[in-house]
């Protein structure tokens, strides 16, 4: 314990220089030390493995179907900042992240995604439509870039009808930094730039990278420690934070690659984790082969060793991210614009760390579809709470089409509002390892998939929250399979590719 509360990556807390204590105040100012007793706070509350219930619980958390506050304001700045395969859980070693967003606003506990897959989710972030309303199924390489990634985007023109031009309409100032689509590096034409967007800076790689790539503005990045996306993706932000007109309202898209496999943290945050998250084994690290669908039965199994690096390396690539959100919120500070801007911070879907013997995504199971998100707006939403409606990737575009008094056509909802969904399509075409489509129901407590070899599943998460036991072939529980297989083919509609009742 005293290692961990007066150390960090062996320097004693008051002069680490840069990282997990600190955060910029510009991208050229000296860094400011956080003070040790906040440090202490927050790393005693990470030693004694609390997921910030306490903390949640002492700030007078609230749940309930509306957060928002009465208040009338002008337009406000919106800032979205979209992690790559962050799961939900890791956002609590954030301390930037908590401190500005989690502490400052209202934490969303049930957020998840019906898709969780990068391009099928970043498509419903931009155009609030489900998959099967965008049809973008894929990243664009397993069934070919005439089932996803970005050109499926643009070919259905879903592209052209996104909140970015929504919000352009409505007389935003529309910024587009960091990974868009994969494989628009490839196939979009030299200087285009997607509708909606004044500022558009992104990297040009198929799928996206930390290091060896080139940007849309010609520049090639390579392996020095300045060429970190995370931190070149920052460095535009900022720029394009202090060049905006103050007169008119921004919104900044800041999408990171972080923490995306190869999971490569900026050199300063190389081994900054080490020792310090509690030891995880995912309760189905060791599933029976026999209770699994076949595909997964015939699939790489993943091993608590590589769960154990991946986790860690994860949490070391948020490092950068944590740091460029502060300096975020700072640049808008300096601007005076601090005061109306709602921030909302999300991932695009979860991630597995040995559940059902998995590391990756791309599955309807409950640690690929939750995925961390936060919303902050002073005056709006409550500061310290949280909230335990359900909300989706589906919902953002109308959302901040409200928030910003403008109207958007959008299959979500309004996550602010009164309005609340007591289940959801779950939904996706043929993935990788050769996982079949399938489709499913979510509700807050359960899960039914059917996939497209006809296997079912179904969990019950107040009795088995580890998805352990499939009682779809259960005779008490046939019931409740039906009805939630009727959700589904009512919802999971038109079905995915190669997926049939």
């Amino acid at each position: 314990m005293a290692r961990l509360l007066t150390t960090y990556g062996g320097v004693p807390l008051h002069h680490h220089p840069r990282g997990l204590l600190v955060h910029h105040r510009s991208a050229r100012s000296r860094l400011p030390v956080v003070p040790l007793s906040v440090l202490t706070a927050l790393l005693l509350t990470l030693a004694l493995g609390s997921p910030s219930g306490a903390a949640d619980r002492a700030a007078g958390a609230t749940t309930g179907p509306s957060t928002r506050l009465s208040a009338t304001t002008a337009q406000p700045n919106i800032v979205v900042v979209l992690t790559d395969d962050q799961r939900r859980d890791s956002m609590r070693y954030m301390p930037n992240v908590q401190r500005l967003l989690v502490d400052q606003g209202t934490r969303y506990t049930q957020a998840m995604v019906p898709t969780s897959l990068c391009c099928p989710s970043r498509a419903t972030i931009l155009s609030g439509r489900y998959a099967h309303t965008s049809k973008v199924w894929g990243n664009g390489d397993v069934g070919g870039v005439k089932k996803g990634g970005w050109p499926r985007f643009y070919a259905t023109g879903t592209e052209s009808r996104t909140i970015a031009t929504r919000l352009r309409d409505a007389g935003y100032q529309t910024a587009m930094v960091g990974k868009y689509m994969n494989f628009f590096g490839k196939y979009a034409t030299p200087g285009y730039v997607p509708p909606g967007w004044d500022t558009f800076y992104t990297l040009m790689s198929n799928h996206g990278a930390y290091y060896n790539y080139r940007t849309n503005d010609g520049v090639y990045h390579g392996t020095a420690p300045e060429d970190y996306s995370t931190d070149v993706f920052a460095a535009k932000a900022i720029e394009t934070i202090r060049s905006s007109s103050v007169d008119r309202p921004l919104f900044l898209y800041f999408a990171t690659y972080g923490p995306h496999s190869p999971f490569a943290p900026a050199p300063r945050h190389d081994g900054a984790m080490a020792g310090l998250l509690p030891d995880y084994t995912a309760p189905t690290l060791e599933q029976p082969l026999r209770s699994m669908p076949r595909w997964m039965r015939e699939r790489l199994h993943a091993d608590k060793a590589t769960a154990d690096w991946t986790r860690l390396k994860q949490h070391e690539a948020l490092l950068s991210v944590d740091e460029a959100v502060a300096r975020i919120h700072d640049a808008l500070a300096e601007t005076g614009r601090d005061r109306n801007t709602l921030y909302l911070f999300l991932s695009d879907n979860g991630y597995f760390w040995g559940e059902h013997r998995i590391t990756g995504k791309d599955a309807p199971y409950k640690d690929a579809t939750y995925i961390p998100m936060v919303a902050r707006w002073d005056g709006h939403l409550p500061a310290g709470a949280t909230s335990s409606r359900i909300v989706l990737n589906v919902d953002i575009a109308k959302t901040l089409a409200t928030a910003a008094g403008t109207t958007m056509r959008s299959e979500g909802l309004d996550m602010f509002g009164d309005t609340t969904r007591k289940g959801f399509v779950l939904e996706a075409m043929r993935g990788y390892h050769d996982r079949p489509a399938y489709c499913g129901w979510r509700t807050k407590n359960r899960m039914f998939v059917r996939w497209a070899t006809g296997e079912r599943e179904l969990y019950d998460y107040r009795s088995d929250p580890a998805e352990a036991h499939n009682l779809a072939y259960t005779k008490s529980w046939s019931d409740v399979r039906d009805q939630m297989r009727r959700e589904a083919v009512k919802h999971c509609s038109p079905e995915p590719p190669a997926f049939s009742w």
